[in-house]
């Protein structure tokens, strides 16, 4: 199983440091990923939030690609209507040839209205922008010269160079509805699944298997990734004092999101107040054995292919971080491998 971590470049108010020393420990963070085997880092991006959430995932890309040798890099996920299409191919394509390609390119059609607001976009497009976006990037990134004259964008003739490395780029497509995994089969896209909470995923799952079906096609073809927030010490009530308050910080700010964003009731998304709230929820946090077994629970139901997780949480310091995150290699890592091989057979 490829198992990679999820970093946003974060740096809350109450935890912070200038933001160049935020990106050089980010940096330093991903080279000892790489270094201790993991096989992925994923960048995730959103916009005009106070805390720096990363807003341009591709020249963070191919800074890591300068970084790194080994390590693929994936967009978890870049917030397609808010790019002009053909530009965002071009950058996908340099950031492919600067890592040797090894590149991943995730998309989502994005719901905050802090967002939308600021760019000016109608959330009731971000579905047609969704696909029409996908149109051009698919037909941008084949390389070959194209034409394109749709609803939001014209273009053309026009070609991409240079090309990416890789024909084709590993398309992921994630999102909350069953219109988003719909448009994930329609691409023959892998699936990101949007969070860790397991009736959600499991409906998820059953929706894209289900999808792909009608066109023909075998979920088990394809890759699934499921993501998740992750602290880890041998002592579990240190494990919450210490990565404790940096989750409850990342719950309640996507929680919030998720509020304004007025898709489901509010009574979906509460907000956090204290560590208990937490230890019901979906965030792994305790002692390796505790979250291997969580893990497994989860496999059990939602058979994923893939791994991610949040080690170095926002505000985190980044030795507290590699503590977390060589015990998971220790200890946790062999489980999900062993979940892969069972799966196989």
């Amino acid at each position: 199983m490829k198992v990679g971590t999820s970093i946003g470049f974060q740096n809350p108010l109450q935890w912070r440091v200038p933001w160049p020393e935020l990106y050089a420990q980010t940096m330093e963070f991903v080279r000892r990923a790489e270094a201790v085997g993991l096989d992925e880092v994923w960048i995730s991006e959103h916009h005009f939030v106070d805390d720096g959430y990363c807003p341009s995932v591709l020249p963070a890309a191919a800074a890591i690609a300068a970084a790194t040798q080994r390590i693929r890099i994936g967009s978890k996920v870049i917030l397609l209507p808010f790019h002009d299409p053909l530009r965002l191919a071009e950058d996908v394509a340099v950031a492919d040839v600067i890592s040797g390609g090894r590149l991943d390119l995730g998309l989502a059609a994005g719901y905050r209205r802090a967002e939308f607001d600021g760019f000016g976009v109608d959330p009731s497009e971000r579905g047609a922008r969704m696909r029409e976006g996908l149109d051009v990037l698919v037909k941008a990134l084949s390389g070959e010269a194209f034409s394109h004259d749709g609803r939001f964008f014209r273009y053309g003739p026009a070609q991409v160079v240079p090309p990416p490395v890789q024909q084709p780029i590993p398309l992921w497509l994630g999102g909350r509805t069953r219109a988003a995994m719909r448009r994930a089969a329609r691409y023959r896209a892998h699936l990101a699944l949007a969070d860790f909470v397991v009736d959600n995923c499991a409906e998820d799952y059953r929706s894209y298997a289900a999808a792909l079906a009608e066109d023909g096609l075998d979920v088990g073809d394809f890759e699934v990734v499921a993501v998740a927030s992750i602290f880890l010490d041998e002592d579990p009530e240190r494990a919450w004092a210490i990565g404790g308050p940096h989750l409850l910080y990342q719950q309640n700010q996507y929680q919030q999101w998720f509020r304004e964003a007025g898709d489901r009731p509010n009574d979906d998304f509460e907000i956090a107040t204290t560590l208990d709230d937490l230890r019901a929820g979906s965030a792994l946090v305790g002692t390796p054995a505790d979250v291997a077994d969580r893990l497994r629970e989860f496999h059990a139901r939602v058979p994923f292919t893939q791994f991610s997780f949040w080690c170095l949480l926002p505000g985190l310091p980044p030795e507290q971080a590699l503590g977390s995150l060589e015990l998971f290699v220790r200890d946790v890592l062999p489980v999900l491998h062993e979940l892969r091989a069972c799966a196989r057979a």
